[in-house]
C-alpha cells in the first residue's frame, strides 16, 4: 500500500477490518487486484532487532501491484482501532548480507 492524498483512494479502516476466517483472524477485505504474492520466510520487524535476531519467525507475502490508500483514512483509523495503534513504529535497517537472507520460493 502507498498513502496518497486522494479521498477517492481505498479507505484504510475498511482494509484493516478483521474477522475470524477458518479459526484465524484475517483481514478479508484484501483487494483482489494486486497480483499473485511472492512468499518468503522472515522475521518480525522493528529497530529493536537491528543488533539481535527476532525471536519470531513469520511468513511474508508481498504483492507486485501497489494499492493507493487515502492518507486521511489512516489517520481516522489511528483515532480508535481495536489494536490501540495510534502512531508509526520504527523499522529495521535493510538487510543486505546475502548470507542472512532466505531464498525467495
Amino acid at each position: 500500500m502507498v498513502l496518497v492524498n486522494d479521498p477517492k483512494a481505498a479507505k484504510f479502516g475498511e482494509l484493516a477490518r478483521v474477522q475470524k476466517v477458518n479459526g484465524f483472524y484475517q483481514a478479508p477485505q484484501r483487494p483482489a487486484n494486486t497480483g499473485q504474492p511472492v512468499q518468503y520466510a522472515g522475521s518480525t520487524t522493528g529497530a529493536a532487532y537491528n543488533e539481535k535476531a527476532s525471536p519470531l519467525a513469520v511468513t511474508w507475502r508481498v504483492r507486485p501491484k501497489v494499492l493507493k490508500v487515502n492518507a486521511a483514512s489512516l489517520g481516522q483509523w489511528c483515532d480508535g482501532n481495536e489494536f490501540k495503534e495510534d502512531h508509526a513504529h520504527s523499522v529495521r535497517n535493510l538487510v543486505n548480507n546475502e548470507k542472512l537472507l532466505a531464498p525467495i520460493q
